[in-house]
């Protein structure tokens, strides 16, 4: 496939990455406003919870373009050791400062937070699953973690890889929704990450990069069939739903990957590098990294609300402040210091 191609589909997928940060930072700042501000609002309520599923979005995406961008390199020299080199750089060099800075924040004024938790120093410093980290959206950096480890295993065999998709896939069905989600290795914190729902979202990535490398045709009827009974499924399952269960999530999901497909293989516009969406997309992980203490702070000092029309400003301000300083974020930890890492290690 052509390289113009490639850069095509990652380029336009910045883009969703954007608009995934920006859903999670409206998630969050509707929290603050419930909890600084006393707002209970059923239409802001649901496009909080809307607002969290921008997570599954970047999980989605996460599976897509690793599987997507390795399926390239495998033949290339020393491909093992530099996948696991950028994966450790792009992870850590951007995590570490802020996650160490709250793990200290926390120590010294534990009433910055919204709420009381206990924190781990292990989990904190190194993401590996032991309690929760003192940045509280790094739980779902431990997630990227395990699906890049084990993707490691398409380096040695992709066809061993393809076996071991469906044997996670089981295991994780196994456990959650049969007797085996009561066994007592279900409360073993890195069994927990590894038989998540959440990792259905991956492997769903690594499908639809299958679809894309193999050109892989789908009907649009078969995918409005897919659509209508993912649609009925949850709704005969809506007691489910009502009590939090992973369906809403599932939905979500299958949404997401019906429509990146069909965007990926109809999308032929170029892409102008400086548009907002795209710069906001290059930035989306230091946004995710440091928006949640960053909108508590600015909710915290906001002033009362008392309208409808501040709480709309409220969210733009906080859209907006998290955009810049997640730009700038990116442009020292990103930019800078992660690519003179890579210039000595890889």
């Amino acid at each position: 496939m052509e390289v113009q191609s490639k850069n095509r589909y990652l380029f336009l997928l910045q883009i969703f990455r954007g608009f995934a940060a920006l859903m999670v930072v409206i998630h969050h700042a509707v929290g603050s406003l419930k909890y600084y501000h006393n707002i209970n609002n059923g239409f802001l309520d649901e496009i909080g919870k809307f607002g969290k599923l921008g997570v599954d979005f970047f999980f989605i995406l996460s599976g897509f373009i690793i599987s997507y961008s390795v399926y390239y390199k495998y033949n290339n020299p020393d491909s093992f050791k530099n996948y696991i080199k950028n994966r450790i750089v792009r992870i850590y060099i951007p995590y570490l400062p802020i996650g160490i800075f709250m793990y200290i924040l926390y120590c010294y004024f534990p009433g910055f937070s919204n709420g009381s938790r206990e924190i781990s120093l292990l989990t904190s410093m190194t993401l590996i699953p032991d309690g929760n980290p003192a940045l509280s959206v790094a739980w779902t950096l431990t997630f990227e973690l395990c699906f890049y480890l084990l993707f490691s295993i398409s380096f040695y065999s992709r066809e061993l890889w393809n076996y071991f998709i469906l044997f996670w896939t089981i295991l994780i069905l196994t456990f959650n929704y049969t007797s085996f989600a009561n066994f007592s290795i279900n409360t073993n914190p890195i069994f927990r990450v590894l038989k998540s729902t959440y990792n259905i979202e991956f492997i769903l990535g690594y499908l639809l990069s299958l679809l894309i490398i193999y050109q892989i045709k789908i009907s649009t009827k078969t995918i409005i069939f897919g659509l209508i009974f993912l649609v009925f499924f949850i709704r005969v399952n809506s007691i489910s739903i009502e009590h939090n269960d992973f369906y809403l999530n599932y939905l979500f999901s299958g949404i997401t990957f019906f429509v990146l497909y069909l965007v990926i293989n109809n999308f032929n516009k170029k892409i102008n590098r400086s548009t907002v969406m795209m710069v906001i997309g290059n930035a989306s992980y230091s946004i995710y990294l440091i928006h949640n203490p960053l909108q508590m702070l600015i909710l915290r000092m906001y002033p009362k609300i008392y309208s409808v029309a501040n709480v709309i400003l409220s969210l733009v301000v906080v859209l907006s402040l998290s955009s810049l300083f997640g730009y700038v974020y990116y442009l020292i930890f990103e930019k800078k210091c992660m690519s003179f890492i890579k210039s000595k290690i890889i």
